[in-house]
């Protein structure tokens, strides 16, 4: 028996984690891809892409997904390649928020309605979570 252990609404992310998870030895796979590939707006109805893996997997299969989620591992990543983190430039704190800014969004959302499309949203802010400061990212 199959347990879900994370939902996205990008196939590309599902594929990523279950390649995370296949990386850890746990027998990962991929459902509902293929339906929200051939029709976009059906996501919301069928509740994502699933990722699942064995019931005895889980708990395993569910610590990675946090830590996937909670950007754990792309520190740990940085840290053994020697990469510095990408850090508040007022402060150097690392602790910070990314949001896109709202006229991308509702394009995005007009695209989207109008065209069954997505596409990546480019320009967004970073907002300091130590000291509140406000910086434009790529």
């Amino acid at each position: 028996m199959t347990v879900t252990v994370a939902r996205y609404f990008e196939p590309s992310e599902a594929h990523v984690v279950r390649a995370l998870l296949e990386s850890a030895g746990l027998q990962a796979t991929v459902a509902d891809d293929h339906h929200v590939t051939a029709n976009y707006p059906l996501t919301g109805a069928i509740g994502g892409v699933r990722v699942q893996v064995p019931a005895g997997q889980a708990d395993e299969a569910r610590a990675l997904v946090a830590a996937y989620a909670s950007g754990d591992l792309e520190r740990e990543l940085e840290e053994a390649v020697g990469e510095p983190p990408e850090a508040c430039p007022a402060c150097g704190s690392t602790r910070f928020a990314t949001r896109a800014p709202a006229t991308g969004k509702l394009l995005a959302v007009a695209v989207w309605m109008f065209g069954a499309a997505t596409f990546p949203l480019r320009g967004s802010r970073g907002e300091c979570l130590a000291c509140g400061h406000r910086w434009g990212r790529g």
